[in-house]
């Protein structure tokens, strides 16, 4: 039986983010438990972790939360509008200018879930594929740590 093969170019770093975050979920998709036809929520973690399926689901909701024209893209002029709402640590404009990868003036769902990927495998501390209760708290105490204080 000969197998078959996929040869992906990849040239500059936000490429190779890209990459390792598309093929992270298919991997951790098929560690889950089968889901009944038409649920959508994505699948628990094992020994109650948060996969990274669920924590890129998550959180690019919140991301998206901030598209008021309902393009499916977050612009600059949305986004600030978000942080001005305190939604968001830091100066914002850095923030957009770090998120938007290709500098297109717009943050798509290929960026974000390259930024969450990567942030997911920075906190699975233990590398396990989940996000523990311990690896979640010990995430919020360093935010809490990092930021300015009011």
């Amino acid at each position: 039986m000969m197998g078959t093969s996929i040869v992906v170019t990849v040239k500059t770093p936000y490429q190779i983010t890209l990459a390792g975050a598309l093929l992270l979920l298919p991997t951790v998709a098929s560690a889950q438990a089968p889901r009944a036809a038409g649920d959508e929520r994505p699948a628990a973690a094992p020994r109650g972790g948060m996969t990274a399926q669920e924590f890129i689901a998550r959180r690019e909701r919140r991301m998206l939360a901030a598209d008021t024209d309902g393009d499916g893209r977050v612009s600059k002029t949305e986004f600030l509008a978000a942080a001005a709402q305190g939604k968001g640590r830091g100066d914002p404009a850095r923030r957009f200018a770090k998120l938007d990868r290709n500098g297109d003036g717009m943050i798509d769902r290929l960026e974000i879930a390259a930024m969450l990927a990567h942030r997911f495998a920075r906190l699975d501390t233990d590398g396990d594929g989940s996000l523990s209760a311990a690896e979640r708290s010990a995430a919020r105490m360093a935010a809490k740590r990092a930021a300015p204080e009011a």
